[in-house]
């Protein structure tokens, strides 16, 4: 006993059409639900811009994805250092850039997640990093340092950065200190911090 099943060209036409969409939809859902790889977040992107400005030591550069509404923290709030907006920042940023003759801000690695992490939710890039430098014998400060025997200075922080809603400029940054090597700094360099 043999059956044969008929289709009509309009059916195969159809059943055809219907076969070519679904191949070419499958490929485009998984495309478009997937997530954003973190570094390709302009959020990410902006606090990387952020942080590679410090090796610039240029007050401008570190400024140049600053909020007109921009402010700076540093924590543990026992430091008691003031909390700056824009033009404070850049002209403390400018002291402590003095002190060296080459600084950088460099995210650790920690952890499969790597050393970079953003949270959608509130627009904020987060990085522990080591920071610091060759000291300037040039400058003033550094002398002092120099002579006290440090031709370097390293320290760490955990970043918090918080960005506007399209990841374009930075608002805050709350940055929390090593405040051992921070009150050692403040002894060493009087006056420093107070600015």
């Amino acid at each position: 006993m043999s059956s044969t099943i008929n289709f009509s060209q309009s059916e195969i036409r159809f059943a055809t059409a219907t076969l070519a969409s679904v191949l070419v939809l499958i490929p485009a859902f998984y495309y478009l639900r997937r997530e954003i790889p973190l570094e390709e977040t302009l959020h990410v992107r902006t606090f990387r811009n952020y942080i590679k400005a410090y090796s610039t030591k240029r007050p401008q550069a570190l400024a140049a994805n600053a909020s007109v509404d921009f402010t700076h923290v540093v924590l543990p709030s026992a430091l008691q250092i003031p909390t700056r907006t824009l033009d404070p920042f850049k002209m403390h940023a400018g002291m402590i850039f003095s002190l060296f003759e080459k600084f950088d801000m460099l995210p650790q690695s920690q952890g499969p997640q790597g050393n970079v992490h953003y949270c959608k939710e509130t627009n904020t890039v987060i990085a522990h990093c080591r920071m610091g430098g060759k000291i300037n014998a040039q400058s003033e400060k550094g002398k002092l340092l120099i002579e006290q025997g440090l031709n370097e200075w390293w320290t760490e922080c955990v970043l918090f950065v918080r960005m506007d809603d399209e990841g374009r400029k930075v608002v805050e940054v709350r940055e929390f200190v090593n405040s051992a090597k921070a009150e050692e700094l403040k002894k060493r360099l009087e006056g420093i911090f107070e600015s």
